[in-house]
């Protein structure tokens, strides 16, 4: 049996089902790549909550199929930590939204700031980020896939922000006071600027509408640094 148990994403796995099968790339990772062999461990989870344990019966040519074993976990995050993060370059982006994914960020929003370089967000860029929002979930066994939702302005979201939906929202800040541990029972949003940060309007913008302004670091970090420090003290803040 192998020491270590792969999680691998099957959207279509069900709550009720005994057996399962892996097919495409799911099943080139655990084939060709992994080389996993019948009576292996393995788990699966359908990006929903649902995370089952399971045993390999037969890998095939262009199919695995397992039975489950165990439902590990069934539901939907108890709490929603969300980051709205502006566009950075490609690979900084990418590597935020990894990262962020591995401590248990619910839901990635790209937002446009006035210092950004890069200024379009385009289908394709969603897809290759959900690929690696997809990747670092089950790199770090989790089951839960954050949704990549639609760019927004800063003017946009600060309007969001205003109406609660995102309950406590931090805007991080070098420049301010360290974040604060306070208990709340909703949801938790960090918002974090490009390599250069906010600007003075647009974290005024944001402020106005109800997000807090805090520093999470001593130290000044890179904006995808900043993106996984600040998620991770969110989602300790429960």
């Amino acid at each position: 049996m192998s020491a270590h148990r792969f999680t691998f994403y099957l959207p279509s796995l069900s709550t009720d089902a005994a057996t399962f099968d892996l097919s495409d790339e799911e099943h080139h990772h655990l084939a060709r790549v992994l080389r996993l062999s019948a009576g292996e461990a393995i788990s699966a989870t359908n990006g929903r909550g649902l995370l089952v344990e399971a045993e390999l019966t037969s890998v095939e040519r262009s199919r695995s199929f397992a039975r489950v074993a165990r439902v590990v976990h069934d539901g939907a995050p108890a709490r929603r930590v969300m980051l709205a993060l502006s566009l950075l370059p490609r690979a900084h982006f990418e590597v935020a939204v990894s990262q962020c994914v591995e401590v248990g960020v619910t839901d990635v929003i790209p937002i446009v700031a006035e210092s950004c370089h890069v200024k379009t967000w385009s289908k394709s860029a969603a897809v290759r980020v959900e690929r690696v929002a997809v990747a670092a979930m089950k790199q770090s066994g989790r089951a839960w896939l954050p949704p990549i939702g639609d760019v927004r302005t800063v003017a946009t979201l600060a309007s969001e922000i205003a109406t609660g939906r995102y309950g406590r929202a931090v805007v991080g800040d070098a420049g301010a006071p360290a974040l604060a541990a306070t208990l709340r029972a909703g949801g938790a949003l960090a918002v974090v600027g490009p390599e250069a940060g906010f600007s003075e309007a647009e974290i005024a913008r944001l402020v106005g509408a109800g997000a807090e302004r805090a520093s999470v670091s001593s130290h000044r970090l890179r904006a995808e640094t900043a993106a996984v420090v600040l998620v991770a003290a969110l989602a300790r803040d429960v």
